[in-house]
């Protein structure tokens, strides 16, 4: 089933590419967390919490996308 769930959740990424974008966004937000623990902390958390809530976001239509495939 794992096996299963990946290849539909690549097959609607190939077939959305613009949730590519949340992803990339997602990751970007995270670096840029990183830095800023190295240069300021306060506000660290903040750029890791939006992170998260983007990762989330982008997982979350993605899997919407998945199931208006599967239907």
């Amino acid at each position: 089933m794992p096996v299963e769930r990946t290849e539909r959740m690549k097959q609607a990424l190939r077939d959305h590419p613009s949730l590519w974008l949340w992803f990339i966004f997602s990751f970007g937000l995270g670096l840029f967390g990183i830095y800023l623990a190295f240069t300021d902390s306060v506000y660290t958390m903040t750029a890791v919490i939006v992170s998260l809530f983007a990762f989330g976001f982008a997982l979350q239509q993605t899997a919407k996308k998945m199931n208006d495939q599967k239907e």
